[in-house]
């Protein structure tokens, strides 16, 4: 019997048994591999346009509670139009992590999301004698615009939002609904987009589909730039840490005191498009095939970031109030969001070879 099992039969069937077996589990690895087009395509179905579709329509919600309100002054609807615009802002600042494609070509940002403000020209506009979605959309300047325009007007001091409209003060409340009608259409309109020709183009498919390598180096890109648009521009001046001094006015925040959401959305957004759903992919199934140590690392800084944003959170003051109160652990949650901008920018660009240029918003006005 051992006789048999040494003969160059026996031998060769054995080899072939153990090749068949080594090729089974090489081509059981190479089906487990996740690909750029993978991940892009599972962050286009199941982040990206989800996400724009629930902007969409908490901004459309915000536009009707809008006109609610201005049709019918009470305090009962002030106060819902501005749980409306708490809302859609806070879905809208969820997005950030990839305002390419179809929202940077129409320029909506322009429309929806402009900070600084001119609380001059927005005071001045009100003079008018009608002003319409089509004057704010066409005529009025960024700076007269958008949710932070929308926040000056709703939510100005005590009642007064609600006195000036009792009071019949039409230019005032025709501002407010062009304002949420403009909002609301800029922001379906690039969901439309998402949803249609853009999305397909971005998943690979369609005739005018995207290259997987351009598809996930904006996924990288943006990410990239609003990490340190946050922590150098934002919060880095607002301390006096990228400036000689600080000048806490770069923060998007005004009378809702909505500055910590919109930096907790903007991070978790970030965080969507790296993780993914629980049952897709992201740009963590890339990185992790390279480097499972620098996949982990992201992993971790984001959390950080994120438990950091929260904590302000729970102490229920605006980043404004912050600033003041407690600059230091400003401070510190800046130091946590730098944290993840250099793993970012450093190891997980260099992994997937991933270019970075220039921000789309730059020279934008």
């Amino acid at each position: 019997m051992a006789r048999r099992l040494n003969t160059p039969s026996c031998r060769f069937t054995a080899l072939l048994s153990l090749m068949t077996i080594g090729a089974a589990l090489l081509l059981a690895g190479c089906s487990s591999d996740v690909t750029r087009r993978d991940v892009a395509t599972s962050l286009t179905e199941q982040v990206i346009i989800p996400r724009y579709e629930a902007a969409a329509e908490s901004s459309a919600a915000m536009n009707e509670r809008v006109r609610i309100l201005v049709s019918d002054p009470t305090a009962g609807r002030l106060e819902a139009a501005r749980d409306a615009w708490r809302e859609a802002r806070s879905d809208w600042s969820r997005l950030q992590a990839y305002t390419f494609g179809p929202v940077m070509e129409l320029r909506i940002p322009s429309l929806v999301d402009w900070w600084p403000i001119d609380e001059d020209k927005i005071h001045e506009a009100l003079a008018r004698p009608t002003i319409s979605a089509e004057d704010v959309r066409e005529t009025f300047a960024a700076d007269q615009r958008g949710f932070s325009a929308l926040e000056h007007l709703l939510f100005a001091d005590g009642d007064s939002a609600l006195d000036r409209l009792q009071a019949g003060d039409d230019a005032y409340g025709q501002y407010l609904t062009a304002l949420a009608e403009v909002i609301a259409d800029a922001i379906r309109q690039a969901a439309d987009d998402w949803s249609g020709d853009y999305g397909q183009a971005f998943s690979g498919s369609g005739d005018r589909a995207i290259s997987e390598n351009l598809a996930v180096a904006d996924l990288v890109r943006v990410p990239v730039f609003l990490t340190e648009t946050v922590g150098d521009m934002q919060l880095g001046v607002a301390l006096g840490i990228t400036k000689p001094e600080a000048d806490p006015s770069v923060i998007p925040e005004g009378n809702a005191g909505a500055g910590v959401d919109n930096l907790e959305q903007q991070l978790r957004g970030i965080q969507d498009t790296y993780v993914g759903t629980a049952d897709g992919r992201g740009i963590s199934d890339l990185v992790a095939q390279l480097s499972e140590d620098a996949d982990q690392r992201m992993r971790n800084a984001l959390n950080e970031a994120i438990d950091a944003i929260e904590a302000f959170k729970r102490d229920g003051q605006s980043l404004n109030q912050l600033l003041e109160t407690d600059p230091d652990a400003v401070s510190e949650a800046r130091a946590a969001i730098k944290a993840a901008q250099i793993i970012l920018n450093t190891e997980v660009v260099s992994l997937l070879g991933v270019t970075i240029g220039f921000s789309d918003n730059d020279g934008d006005s």
